[in-house]
Order: C-alpha cells, then structure tokens, then sequence
C-alpha cells in the first residue's frame, strides 16, 4: 500500500491512477501496473434512467435490471390502459412515477458500484 501524493488517500501500490482524484501515479520499481477500476457517474445514471426509465441501469451494466424496468412500465401501462380503462393523464402519472423510482435506483447502484 502506498499514498497518494496529491490526495493523501491510501491506495494499492498497482494503480496507475488514484481512484479517489484521477491523478497519475509515479513508477514504483519492482511493482506491476495496473489501471483503476473505471467510476460511473450515478447523477448520469439518475438523468438517463428519467429520460428512458431502466436506460441508467443498462449504463451501469446491470442490463437485464435495465430490462425488467422497461418491460415492467410496458406491461403495467397495457394493462392500466386496457383493463382498467385508465386515461392518459393516469397513466402518464404512472410512468413518471415508475422512471423516478428507477432514476432512484440507478443513483444508489452507481454509488455503490463506485464503492466496490
């Protein structure tokens, strides 16, 4: 384990990069380099996940999570608009509410993708 010299975060004597600012590590002799795990961004999996519900989950990687939320919206709203006799402004309701729960979703599994 060494320092960053720019931060101060403790981090592996491997990485080429810092995880915690980004920046370039010096060369240890006798040490192999490796890159830094990559970061997503969870407010761009938020704003995606709002402008196509599941879309920030698939950008994450947890594509079939993705999936399941976009066919989840599909399915209920055929069956709120054709059973149920919803109207449009229900069912836009619905949606909004489906894609902030899912912008929600993707926010806390970036985050945590960032921790790991």
């Amino acid at each position: 384990m060494k320092y960053c010299p720019y931060c101060g975060v403790q981090i592996e004597n491997k990485y080429t990069v810092c995880p915690s600012c980004g920046k370039n590590q010096p060369q240890i002799d006798g040490v192999d380099r490796v890159q830094a795990p990559s970061r997503k961004n969870p407010m761009l999996a938020a704003i995606l996940s709002l402008l196509i519900t599941g879309l920030g989950q698939i950008y994450l990687g947890r594509v079939i999570r993705g999936i399941c939320y976009l066919v989840i919206v599909f399915l209920v709203g055929i069956f709120l608009s054709e059973i149920l006799k919803f109207d449009e402004v229900h069912l836009m309701i619905f949606g909004v509410i489906i894609s902030i729960i899912s912008a929600w979703d993707a926010y806390r599994l970036g985050k945590s993708i960032n921790l790991s």
